[in-house]
């Protein structure tokens, strides 16, 4: 990762351009992004961004939702690391391949998607064989292939969905590679194994102006007219929450009681972090 990237905008077309991160950290790269979709959207009604030699940006949702709160359609994909087994194969080949897509409305807070096209997170597969947990038996695969419910045998995570989780990481992969020259399955540095050579992820940026189809305040009021019904429909007999969630709401309702109650920790995650700190001199909270 460089420290002091040297990063280059390159505007192809009138709505397409191309970013070289120089290996930049992905949360800086992939903001400038997005702000030159923004800008392309603005006079042309659309802008594409392709992004390459970039790393990891964390939650994709930060970017949509950032194009969501200026009036913009946000859409962000992403190559990553090999962990998700191809649907009918045994070993991995795709990343968790994420893509998140934000849109305005005018009452209600954005419409907010961001999903990885893995059943799961190997990240939540590897916390659970550190605590020793059991996992659901779609969720990873041992070396051959095949279904496990002790975490630490996991090879693996499987495509969300089977076939379509497999065809829509795989349709990212392409956007993500292809477009943009990076590399594609395992042929990606994983950031945890090798400390010498950057990770160049590519990843694909796009902002619509939705003022270029329809009056922006009459497409943001049909936005909510949409979410208004959707939450009116009623609720399955065993729905935890008793009532249909639009996608995203659980994260902003989560988010508010986030910054009034704090974030709880995992104990093995809190060691982690204490240790890491303690390494580095950093104090434990309450020390």
């Amino acid at each position: 990762m460089n420290r002091d990237p040297d990063m280059k905008f390159e505007k192809r077309r009138a709505a397409v351009g191309v970013l070289d991160a120089d290996t930049a950290l992905g949360q800086i790269a992939t903001l400038r992004a997005m702000q030159e979709a923004i800008a392309m959207a603005r006079e042309a009604g659309t802008g594409t961004v392709l992004v390459k030699n970039s790393t990891h940006f964390g939650a994709g949702a930060f970017y949509t939702q950032h194009a969501a709160e200026m009036g913009f359609i946000g859409i962000l994909m992403s190559q990553s690391e090999t962990d998700v087994v191809l649907f009918g194969g045994k070993k991995p080949y795709l990343g968790t391949n994420p893509y998140s897509v934000a849109i305005p409305a005018g009452r209600h807070a954005p419409f907010l998607m961001d999903m990885a096209t893995s059943e799961v997170a190997f990240g939540k597969v590897r916390a659970a064989a550190e605590a020793g947990q059991m996992i659901p038996p779609n969720w990873a695969v041992d070396e051959n292939g095949r279904p496990v419910t002790d975490a630490r045998l996991a090879k693996a995570v499987t495509p969300m969905s089977g076939a379509k989780g497999y065809a829509i990481g795989l349709m990212i992969e392409l956007f993500s590679s292809a477009l943009s020259g990076m590399a594609y399955g395992p042929g990606i540095v994983r950031k945890f194994d090798d400390w010498e050579h950057p990770q160049q992820l590519g990843y694909f940026v796009q902002a619509i102006d939705p003022a270029a189809f329809f009056p922006l305040d009459e497409f943001k009021a049909g936005v909510d007219e949409i979410l208004d019904d959707i939450s009116r429909q009623p609720a399955a007999e065993d729905n935890p929450f008793g009532r249909v969630l639009i996608p995203g709401e659980p994260e902003h309702e989560r988010k508010a009681q986030r910054l009034k109650e704090g974030c709880p920790i995992a104990p093995v995650i809190a060691a982690q972090l204490k240790e890491l700190g303690e390494r580095h001199g950093v104090p434990w909270p309450g020390n």
